[in-house]
């Protein structure tokens, strides 16, 4: 009966080794980082990166549009006034032939060249459109104001994401080498019990629990390092810095 079950766990460990192979052959690139020495930048440099974001040169934009509105508003007073003129050039000609019973035919020709220009203006003022100019304006430049302001706020906003992404890192980072210790251990002492267990100095239940916590000391690393990935990525997107992405 021992055999029998030695010969099934012997078994069930290929298939399982097999399968990880095969995972290990598709593990995405980021598995592949050393997170034991990764040293995340300064949050002073991810806030001024996180300013080459998609967001600010939206409002930046907008704002270049409201200040060209204003200078057009400023200068709005010229269209009081109407100015006007024209200028004419030419040349006329006459020509002309004579002939009668005394008289042989003869052509006669003159021409007289001339010029001539005009101008005009004039004052249209609406009082209405006059004295709500300056409202106009003013209000002009509340708008730009108001797009500072939630340029501001939205880069508040950025800076808080960007902390608490940081921090969720720091973190993780700051206990992934004792749950490295910790999986290490836990295989440790599963490859002990395996030896034992084929050795007939352990039963299959020592065998079953020394796999158990080496099974969760695996899954709480995994874990912790999924934690430490998907906050990374994240802080990647938010401060537009690369970290550990290629």
């Amino acid at each position: 009966m021992n055999l029998l079950l030695k010969r099934a766990f012997l078994l069930l460990n290929l298939v399982t080794a097999s399968l990880l192979l095969k995972a290990q052959s598709v593990m995405d690139p980021t598995d592949m980082v050393d997170f034991t020495k990764l040293k995340l930048p300064p949050l002073e440099t991810l806030y001024q990166n996180a300013k080459q974001s998609p967001g600010v040169e939206m409002y930046e934009a907008k704002m270049e549009a409201q200040a060209n509105q204003l200078i057009t508003e400023k200068r709005s007073w010229l269209k009081y006034f109407r100015v006007g003129g024209s200028w004419q050039y030419g040349n006329i000609a006459i020509n002309s032939a004579f002939t009668n019973e005394y008289t042989p035919l003869f052509y006669q020709s003159s021409g007289v060249t001339q010029s001539s220009y005009y101008g005009t203006a004039g004052v249209n003022i609406p009082l209405d459109d006059l004295f709500d100019r300056g409202n106009k304006i003013k209000r002009q430049k509340m708008e730009q104001r108001f797009t500072q302001l939630e340029l501001d706020k939205w880069l508040d906003e950025q800076r808080i994401r960007i902390v608490n992404s940081y921090t969720k890192v720091k973190t993780a980072l700051s206990t992934l080498k004792k749950k490295i210790e910790d999986y290490n251990i836990a295989l440790a002492n599963y490859k002990m019990t395996e030896n034992e267990f084929k050795s007939g100095n352990a039963n299959i239940s020592d065998l079953n629990t020394a796999k158990k916590l080496e099974t969760e000391a695996y899954e709480i690393l995994k874990t912790n390092e999924s934690i430490i990935t998907n906050e990374i990525l994240t802080l990647e997107i938010l401060s537009k810095t690369k970290i550990i992405s290629q």
